[in-house]
């Protein structure tokens, strides 16, 4: 056999190892860079590929050694960020819904989820689907077809199977495009104002009856001092009355500015009481013994009764907010009890509270104005309150002193049939009795109920 020939056969036999041994290495090589790849794209921890490569193959492991640490880096950094910010939005009192611009729901926070009544994994499904509102589907119209950002105030009905009864909720609504064009989505953020808006009109309701009250005391003061000053002065039997009327409007409105200001001392918190133990007896007999010429000037028959525990029993309040209750109690029942009826204060202790009644056998209250009796200027009936001269305050002022003293205060009624407001306060436990410091009701609300 002719050497070339020879030397040829041993060259190939030599070579078609070296290439498949080379193609086993590159397709290993090539399986290395599509694991890597893979692992980079769900996160996971990428291994840098060994061994030395030239050609375009030793460039792309190098590159691939390169930043895959990079890569790993800021995915790990985004997922963080991202982690960071659900929880961000998760813990946020305001909702916050993202869609898409085919009106698809993004992304939906908690605090939207409990605002709409939404199952939970909403993601994906249209907001006609997801969203019954119609208003809120308006508000994100109103969002992605606008020219800017949309702010507008929502009023929504809700119902949920924690709240089977609808909620109405008033929510303020800020709605912001995506950037980009076509406009590929928006996020809408829900604030509950619910709250802020029934202060707000708390407050203007208090701002007209202050008002009312305070021009029909000074109109009368004004039209009795114009007749005076038209003449009405020079016949003596006139000039008397008119001043005294006169008086009178003045101690009306004297008192209604004291209620008024003792009133918003009271709901700021901001009052000198010094509450200390103290027992209730003095102050009940003292409050009594006060009106008691009053209620027989109307031939009332004004009684107290007082638990034997009564003088020994001790409560942590203050003498002036105790008096101040007991007086607001004690006059409401001689204003709306008449001539010939009776009014009974009674003194009574359980094992961690003291509750005072004090029960007429007056006009009483309609059941349905139960629930606003301690409201501000209210009056069940109006022309007999200025009639008496009532401001209106008295019994709010009672809520905020016994809520202020830890206790609750609370009133039966039957029309025509008279009314019995309770005070309970809790009782305070001299240390050497083995229950220490303030016994502390577990209800400091409001309650109003009917017999």
């Amino acid at each position: 056999m002719h050497p070339a020939l020879i030397f040829l056969l041993v060259l190939l036999a030599l070579l078609i190892p070296m290439q498949a041994l080379f193609a086993y290495r590159r397709r290993k090589v090539v399986q290395q860079l599509t694991r890597g790849l893979d692992a980079l794209a769900r996160g996971r921890t990428v291994r840098p590929i060994e061994g030395r490569w030239l050609g375009s193959l030793g460039s792309l492991v190098t590159v691939f050694n390169s930043i895959a640490p990079e890569l790993e880096e800021r995915l790990t950094r985004l997922e963080r960020d991202r982690q960071l910010l659900e929880k961000v939005l998760e813990g946020m009192a305001e909702g916050v819904m993202a869609v898409d611009a085919r009106r698809r729901l993004l992304f939906v926070n908690r605090a939207a989820i409990q605002f709409f009544g939404l199952p939970f994994g909403e993601s994906g499904r249209l907001v006609a689907e997801a969203v019954r509102i119609p208003r809120v589907q308006e508000a994100i119209e109103a969002t992605l077809t606008g020219d800017g950002p949309h702010q507008e105030e929502i009023a929504v009905s809700v119902r949920t199977p924690e709240r089977p009864r609808a909620t109405g909720l008033s929510l303020a609504v800020h709605g912001t495009r995506l950037p980009g064009s076509p406009v590929p989505g928006a996020v809408l953020v829900f604030h509950d104002v619910t709250e802020l808006r029934r202060l707000e009109r708390m407050r203007q309701d208090f701002v007209a009856n202050a008002s009312h009250e305070l021009k029909t005391p000074l109109a009368s003061i004004r039209a009795y001092t114009e007749t005076l000053i038209d003449g009405a002065i020079d016949d003596p039997k006139v000039k008397y009355e008119f001043l005294h009327r006169i008086d009178e409007q003045a101690d009306r409105l004297h008192q209604l500015i004291l209620d008024m200001l003792s009133l918003a001392r009271l709901e700021t918190g901001d009052n000198a009481f010094s509450h200390e133990p103290m027992s209730l007896l003095p102050g009940i007999r003292r409050i009594v013994e006060a009106h008691r010429p009053r209620a027989q000037s109307k031939n009332q028959n004004l009684t107290i009764e007082l638990d034997s525990e009564c003088e020994a029993v001790l409560v942590r309040a203050d003498e002036e907010a105790i008096r101040q209750i007991l007086d607001n109690l004690v006059d409401n029942a001689i204003n709306y009890t008449p001539t010939g009826g009776r009014i009974h204060v009674a003194c009574r202790v359980s094992d961690d509270a003291v509750a005072i009644d004090v029960r007429d056998n007056g006009i009483g209250i309609p059941r349905e104005d139960l629930p606003r009796v301690f409201e501000r200027f209210f009056r069940v009936d109006k022309a007999r309150s200025r009639e008496v001269g009532s401001t209106g305050l008295g019994l709010s002022i009672v809520k905020h002193l016994v809520q202020s003293l830890g206790g609750k205060v609370s009133v039966e009624s039957r029309l025509n049939a008279g009314s019995t407001f309770r005070v309970s306060l809790p009782r305070f436990f001299q240390p050497s009795s083995g229950r220490q410091g303030l016994a502390v009701l577990e209800s400091q609300e409001f309650p109003v109920s009917s017999s």
